[in-house]
């Protein structure tokens, strides 16, 4: 059998419906988010200002399996994560190796987050939008922090000033949920 690290492949992809549709279908019972062209608030944003990032997971019988997906768009200066699901019945399922060495890294939500920082640093912050406790657990393990705007969390990419991080989460509340 091969190490979780060769089993586990988390990328960002322009082709992340094809990978994480049923995935996100299953866990917010919601149609796929394709990037688009719109406007949030008086900024628009481009179908190449989205980033997906799907974690692939292939079994000993080498069937790949996508387990994670999570969803950033650039807006200004930030990023808006978003989507974040991992398939319910992932853990149950891995073998108990690969399960001690997922459980000792965070889990795919983590792993997932973790991979998207390395990449996506042309920020000051990452902000989401986040009322699930669990989840809250796993984002505040990423470096997120509460706001005092319900749900809305950041995590600060760059060093700034309390007063111009004031002005960024006070722009980002005015967007609502994301």
């Amino acid at each position: 059998m091969s190490t979780f690290d060769d089993a586990l492949n988390i990328l960002e992809t322009k082709d992340a419906a094809r990978h994480a549709g049923a995935l996100f279908q299953a866990s917010f019972n919601a149609a796929f988010p394709v990037p688009a062209g719109y406007r949030i608030l008086e900024t628009e944003i481009r179908p190449e200002d989205w980033h997906q990032f799907v974690a692939i997971y292939t079994w000993p019988d080498g069937t790949a399996e996508c387990v994670g997906f999570c969803n950033w768009i650039k807006y200004k200066d930030i990023y808006l994560e978003g989507g974040l699901a991992v398939q319910k019945s992932f853990y149950r399922r891995l073998p108990k190796a690969h399960f001690a060495d997922c459980a000792a890294r965070g889990g795919i939500a983590q792993m997932v987050m973790e991979t998207a920082a390395t990449q996506l640093t042309d920020c000051v912050a990452w902000f989401g939008h986040c009322g699930d406790a669990k989840a809250l657990k796993v984002d505040l393990r990423a470096g997120f922090i509460p706001t005092r705007h319900s749900y809305l969390i950041v995590k600060w990419m760059k060093a700034l000033s309390a007063h111009d991080k004031q002005i960024w989460i006070d722009d980002i509340a005015r967007i609502g949920p994301f």
